[in-house]
């Protein structure tokens, strides 16, 4: 098993790119890499939206909480059909992931040392002005019931 750091971790570093004059990955870096895959994700579902004829606006609020799957999260006029989009949808489901797990970099190095609550979800708004991705600590009661 390597001892390697994240400093000199080649993955790291083709991953992220950026790395500062000691070796090291910067936090900007992180952040680049999960804005880029936010509008990455953000382009798949609108492009898939568009061909189930799903209309933006009103936004549509994207959840997945340690106590359930993705789901959509807020009112919307076409939320069946958003349900129906999200069933078994595993190339977006592992997209949303891929975000996930990037901005919890981010929020983790932001807050070194904080511990987070279980209870919290991970949201991904689906604006006409663009996505936005956030923490929420909250239990998991995703609309519709």
């Amino acid at each position: 098993m390597s001892s390697q750091s994240t400093a000199s971790n080649p993955g790291f570093v083709r991953l992220f790119g950026h790395t500062g004059d000691d070796g090291s990955i910067t936090l900007q870096a992180i952040r680049e890499r999960a804005n880029k895959q936010l509008a990455k994700f953000a382009s798949l579902a609108e492009e898939q939206l568009v061909e189930r004829q799903i209309s933006m606006p009103p936004a549509i609020s994207l959840v997945s909480c340690p106590a359930c799957s993705l789901t959509l999260e807020n009112n919307h006029p076409q939320s069946d059909e958003i349900l129906s989009w999200l069933t078994d949808n595993a190339k977006l489901s592992s997209q949303f992931k891929e975000v996930e797990v990037l901005f919890e970099l981010v929020r983790a190095a932001e807050a070194a040392g904080e511990i987070f609550p279980e209870t919290s979800c991970f949201h991904i708004g689906l604006t006409s002005a663009g996505p936005i991705a956030y923490f929420e600590d909250h239990a998991c009661s995703p609309y519709p019931q």
